[in-house]
């Protein structure tokens, strides 16, 4: 006789969860996910990698309820709005994650699509946090249960594990039964997708962006297909040939399912201050810390080391990257960029640095030595020209569970990425979501 599969658990778990019985700050959490990705969706929506793929969705859709303003320029069905609201949270590395990580981007994969879901059949503000919870919930729990193995065998995490967080989320807008969810877990398994060659090719990176995209889209489509009684296998992520078979060189089901109804996962969302990847965002708060406190700049630098994890070395060394992405994507380039440039500004990460000779010249001398532990955490060592030297270590920054933003915090970074006022008091009254009785009308 075989167990129960995950799948069916955590969908039973999902589709049971109450929204008053949430603790406060849970809520607080889920609030946060939600602003942090409609923020940097509207930001990222104007890259030209992003006109392309709204170009794309708005030509082969028919108009839809899911608005997103200063995003989505028409309504559209939540299908392909979510394929470009995921694609627009993760069009400048900015959208948040979880730590420990495991492959998991919350605001691309379950805020936003919950967010189209909702607008198109009018749930609650309440409802809306309920969702982002349970997606959170089911998603971290998978990522966490792959070891973060599949990106050492070159898949892209977030493509794996966000089909399953945005199904959850957009079943319970849809009020799918336990059941319904499960096949539509098992339809997101065969819609799970993304691979790391852009990393190794030192070109293309613009298609990490669209990873996203798709992963929220496959969630939503399975959710839809499944509502209408199209089904997939329950065993669809332990077992032969299931996502941790497929996907990893190493996994732990037992992870699945544990904590599942005595402890939150959502409790270790991740948001991020910097435009670029999470493995950079240490060591730049270190360095950016040491500059003020000792008045120096770049300039001054005559040496750099980090000692990192040896992912950072594997995955993001690159020195001299070919565009905007594998620089945000590359450790020593953006810390190097972070000693000549505002790295709290997005628009420091321009395509003019990629030709800056100071910020080249700096990456090319960051030394790097791998062997810290599997994370983000980094030391920084740094000596100037005038001989002074500084030492600095951390295993975080502000954003992470043990330092998380507060309100104002989110606010300033909202103020950053959405240069219209009135834009930014639209994305301030998320804040409020819980007072919306209809979503479908948040956005006017």
């Amino acid at each position: 006789m075989t167990s129960e599969p995950a799948a069916r658990t955590l969908a039973a778990y999902a589709t049971a969860l109450i929204y008053e019985e949430l603790p406060q700050h849970v809520l607080r959490l889920a609030r946060h996910c939600l602003i942090d990705a409609v923020a940097c969706a509207v930001h990222g929506s104007g890259l030209p990698w992003s006109r392309a793929i709204l170009e794309t969705a708005s030509a082969s859709s028919t108009s839809g309820p899911c608005r997103l303003p200063g995003a989505l320029p028409r309504g559209l069905p939540p299908v392909p709005a979510s394929l470009c609201l995921g694609a627009f949270a993760h069009a400048f590395e900015l959208d948040c994650l979880r730590k420990p990580g495991a492959g998991v981007h919350p605001g691309a994969t379950v805020a936003l699509p919950a967010l189209a879901v909702a607008q198109s059949v009018g749930c609650s503000g309440k409802d809306l946090l309920t969702a982002v919870v349970a997606g959170c919930e089911v998603m971290f729990r998978i990522g966490s249960a792959t070891l973060h193995s599949p990106e050492g065998i070159g898949f892209h995490a977030p493509g794996i594990t966000g089909p399953f967080g945005a199904a959850t989320a957009a079943g319970r807008l849809l009020g799918l039964d336990a059941n319904t969810l499960t096949n539509a877990y098992g339809i997101a398994g065969s819609m799970a997708a993304g691979i790391l060659n852009f990393a190794r090719s030192g070109e293309g990176g613009m298609v990490k962006r669209l990873h996203l995209g798709r992963a929220a889209e496959a969630g939503v489509l399975a959710a839809l297909l499944a509502s209408r009684g199209y089904q997939g296998p329950g065993q669809v992520l332990e077992g032969q040939f299931g996502v941790l078979d497929v996907f990893c060189d190493k996994s732990e089901p037992s992870l699945l399912l544990d904590g599942l109804g005595t402890r939150y996962e959502i409790e270790k969302l991740c948001l991020k201050r910097y435009s670029c990847h999470v493995t950079a965002q240490a060591p730049i708060q270190l360095l950016r810390e040491l500059m003020r406190s000792h008045s120096f700049d770049g300039a001054a630098i005559e040496r750099l080391e980090l000692s990192v994890s040896d992912k950072v070395i594997s995955h993001h060394a690159e020195r001299k990257p070919g565009d905007v992405m594998l620089a945000q994507y590359s450790v020593p380039f953006s810390v190097a960029l972070a000693a000549y440039r505002d790295p709290e500004d997005p628009a420091s990460f321009s395509p003019s640095a990629l030709t800056d000779k100071d910020i080249l010249h700096l990456a090319d001398r960051i030394g790097l030595s791998g062997g810290r532990p599997k994370g983000w955490g980094t030391v920084l060592r740094v000596t100037l020209r005038d001989g002074r030297a500084f030492v600095a270590e951390s295993d975080g920054f502000l954003g992470c569970p043990e330092t998380p933003f507060t309100d104002k915090d989110l606010q300033h970074k909202v103020s950053r990425l959405v240069a219209d006022q009135k834009l930014a008091d639209a994305v301030s009254d998320i804040f409020d979501i819980e007072r919306v009785e209809d979503v479908s009308r948040l956005f006017g």
